[in-house]
């Protein structure tokens, strides 16, 4: 990275690398960076710098999480389940039965966030010679990368690049 140039955005932490291996990162001013898996145990990445120039077209979408909303759906189901036979076989329960209801309220509330709170970034960078880079944010970290999608954004338009897809409202 040379003087000048600056960080525009960064969308893994180095904590979260083991999850997002041939995924872009973060980007700078003049470069993409994409990490890379390396056969190696003392550095197992290492972060491969691309050019910006070799970009032509960038694709957006805000889009659900199907896997993750199915299985909120169901841990609501069964939650739900669980309440109903507790409150219909409860008083046959044996006597000194405890319940920790706070724990079942906690995976109700858990099922619900998952269920309604699924959504994701996905950023597709067409390169010159046909490679596809992206970043994929994970599921339920929408918000949190609102703003590192926004600077891309702005980055790349006063770079002269147009943005393919519908940009959530808040940006």
């Amino acid at each position: 990275m040379s003087m000048h140039e600056e960080v525009v955005a960064i969308f893994v932490s180095p904590e979260k690398y083991a999850y997002h291996i041939n995924q872009v990162v973060s980007i700078s001013t003049d470069y993409f960076r994409v990490l890379r898996k390396r056969f190696s145990i003392k550095m197992p990445y290492e972060i491969e710098e691309i050019p910006i120039t070799n970009c032509t077209q960038i694709d957006y979408q805000s889009r659900l999480s199907p896997v993750r909303i199915f299985f909120g759906i169901l841990l609501v189901a069964l939650m739900l389940t669980i309440f109903y036979l507790i409150g219909v076989y409860g008083a046959h329960l044996e006597q000194g039965t405890s319940i920790r209801i706070g724990l079942l309220a906690l995976a109700l509330i858990t099922g619900l966030k998952w269920a309604f709170m699924s959504r994701q970034h996905q950023v597709s960078f067409l390169l010159n010679d046909g490679t596809r880079l992206h970043w994929c944010s994970r599921s339920g970290d929408f918000k949190y990368k609102e703003r590192a999608v926004s600077r891309l954004f702005e980055h790349l338009e006063t770079r002269g690049l147009r943005i393919n897809g519908q940009r959530p409202k808040s940006i």
